[in-house]
């Protein structure tokens, strides 16, 4: 039987009209946003993104990140290395030189604070009165509007900064509760324990939960929240397996597993999770914060980092620039990206200062994976190190794979400096140094 034309025709236009509609609202490419300034981490609040970085710069997109309002600026300023919202009319954005910047008015207007002399790398602030950062050689807390930071200490146990010294995720719940993940190492796969208090900084316990590994450590919806994976059935023959778990706190210390649905994070387990959700892969962000578990899904990209944030329609990181991209609701299994991003901790407490350019935030994570070749190989480079500390280029030589050589420079672009100062100015400079690392055959 021969078909009319005009049912071709028919069908050729739903073809069209099905990959635009895939277009715009599943994400089938990346913008790059042209910004004046060199952005370094980015949040959410509400229907808005928010990113921060040099010159001390504020900006706010409130159409899914395809333009971008500068609210605050200081020409060769500090760099801003976080920036959060604690409610919808309170955020801050903290950097080198211990600059703070709070907002009470939803970002209209943002007034400058001092937390000392030294470089804020993690802050969580609860309100204007009560916080918690990290300083490459301090956890300090407040609960007089940073009057006085004190740091957090447990008599109780003396040694905890000692045994885990990786400071990994600071959270501000509210007036009485704080509290710290530490890591025993750099990246988020190591052991950790917590820190607590509940009575605004005045005693701080340990927290421990068994059998578990945790990734993500933040607050959403009034809460604690904890991501990674949890060994079940150690006592049957063969031992236990790891699952994906998230449990949720209300004080720090009891803390029940979360009864949504986590099915989407067993091909590659949920990270680099925020109050949006996590990255259940890449291409895929799964929420289960809410009364029901949604997942949404993104085109993957290689260069994608643990430094995200999403609106109700797309999904933005921080790199080298500022990558976005659309997002929509799905019910399908994840398809195989790229690599998922593993969150690392800037560094650990009390490291010394090294000589020549000082890194205030150099995360490396040391053990990564290829499909054809494995072991322990050192990578030489050579880094490229802007007036303002920034890292404009990297050239790296010894790794044992395109895809090894890739993920190294990647993290190394990251990388920030303090600015190195010479005759009184600040200066350009090239680095020559080297990296050692583990490489896991996945194929």
């Amino acid at each position: 039987m021969k078909i009319p034309r005009f049912v071709y025709l028919l069908v050729l236009i739903l073809l069209a009209a099905s990959f635009n509609s895939f277009t715009q609202n599943g994400g089938t490419t990346w913008r790059a946003s042209e910004l004046s300034f060199r952005p370094l981490n980015i949040t959410s609040n509400g229907s808005s993104l928010w990113v921060c970085g040099t010159d001390e710069t504020i900006a706010v997109s409130t159409d899914s990140g395809s333009h971008w309002q500068i609210k605050h600026q200081t020409s060769n300023g500090n760099l801003l290395l976080n920036i959060a919202f604690a409610t919808d009319t309170f955020g801050y954005a903290a950097g080198t030189g211990g600059l703070l910047l709070t907002t009470e008015d939803g970002g209209l207007t943002w007034t400058p604070h001092s937390t000392g002399s030294d470089v804020v790398l993690q802050i969580s602030l609860a309100d204007s009165q009560h916080g918690i950062i990290r300083t490459p050689g301090s956890l300090l807390f407040t609960a007089d509007g940073g009057t006085n930071w004190l740091p957090v200490h447990s008599a109780a146990n003396p040694d905890t900064l000692k045994d885990f010294p990786y400071p990994f995720s600071l959270v501000a719940l509210d007036t009485k509760h704080m509290a710290v993940m530490l890591k025993q190492g750099t990246a988020q796969y190591e052991p950790q324990t917590l820190l607590t208090t509940e009575d605004s900084g005045k005693s701080w316990q340990i927290s421990r939960i068994p059998n578990v590994t945790l990734y993500s450590f933040f607050r959403a919806e009034g809460k604690y929240w904890l991501v990674g994976t949890e060994v079940i059935h150690k006592d049957q023959p063969g031992g236990g397996y790891a699952v994906p778990v998230a449990l949720y706190s209300t004080d720090g210390n009891k803390w029940d597993h979360a009864t949504n649905d986590l099915s989407s994070c067993k091909l590659e387990m949920c990270v680099a999770c925020n109050p949006a959700g996590c990255l259940s892969a890449n291409g895929r962000i799964t929420n289960f914060l809410l009364d029901k578990t949604t997942v949404e899904e993104f085109l993957p990209n290689e260069r994608l980092t643990s430094k995200w944030a999403s609106d109700k329609s797309a999904m933005c990181f921080v790199a080298n620039q500022l990558q976005c991209t659309d997002i929509r609701p799905t019910s399908q299994a994840a398809r195989e990206g790229g690599p998922v991003p593993v969150a690392v901790s800037p560094g650990p407490l009390r490291n010394s200062e090294s000589q020549g350019p000082h890194c205030i935030s150099c995360p490396l994570n040391q053990i990564l994976t290829d499909k054809k070749v494995q072991g322990t190989f050192t990578i030489k480079l050579v880094i490229m190190i802007a007036r303002n500390g920034t890292v404009t280029g990297v050239e790296s030589d010894g790794a044992p794979s395109p895809g090894i050589k890739s993920q190294v420079e990647q993290q190394v672009q990251q990388w920030l400096f303090e600015p190195y100062i010479k005759d009184g100015t600040k200066v350009a400079l090239k680095l020559n140094t080297a990296v050692r690392v583990n490489v896991l055959k996945t194929g």
